[in-house]
């Protein structure tokens, strides 16, 4: 059994992990967009393409998650691999000071991106087969220790506000269940 690690040790894992990782030719979040808008083989695909940041996944401000959300079901396995701890970070609130000075806008109504579907959903499938294809055995670690940390805090949550767990909850908690064992075997984590 793998022990569930604290926030705090949870990040310092990601920034360890995904150190050092660039997005070479990979698709990035603005190339996403465009393919996203099917733009692709124009002038406007390269424009968003050469605002894509290629060397440092943490000189990413946060809004670029939410402007460019649907690139999450874009990237390619380079583009995982450079964005996934972004992701991983932002799902844990680690850029709360970040995202509140956004909703301080009125105006402000995007999306944020969806992690937990992308690492939960499909993993079986080719798709998911090969944008996952680059990640190391730390780097997949990371993915298992996050959907860990998430389950966890769910049934924390759950127990502590005494809420009822309906047939969502079971079904996200299988979900997560059954995605920690997929990742687990991928990581070859005990």
């Amino acid at each position: 059994m793998t022990m569930i690690l604290t926030k705090t040790q949870l990040i310092g894992k990601i920034y360890k992990a995904f150190e050092g990782v660039v997005l070479e030719d990979g698709v990035g979040l603005w190339e996403g967009q465009a393919l996203d808008d099917r733009l692709e083989n124009t002038a406007a695909y390269e424009r968003l393409r050469a605002k894509d940041e290629r060397l440092d996944w943490q000189k990413i401000p946060i809004v670029r998650l939410y402007e460019c959300s649907s690139s999450i079901s874009f990237h390619d396995a380079k583009g995982m691999r450079f964005h996934l701890p972004l992701y991983l970070l932002f799902a844990l609130y680690v850029f709360m000071d970040e995202e509140e000075e956004l909703h301080e806008d009125k105006d402000f109504t995007l999306w944020p991106p969806e992690i937990q579907f992308a690492l939960t959903h499909n993993l079986e499938s080719d798709y998911s087969k090969s944008r996952f294809s680059l990640l190391n055995t730390e780097q997949i670690a990371c993915i298992v220790h996050f959907l860990e940390y998430t389950k966890g805090e769910r049934e924390r949550h759950c127990k502590q506000y005494r809420v009822k767990q309906n047939h969502l909850f079971n079904k996200n908690h299988e979900e997560l269940k059954e995605a920690i064992a997929f990742w687990k075997v991928k990581a070859l984590v005990p």
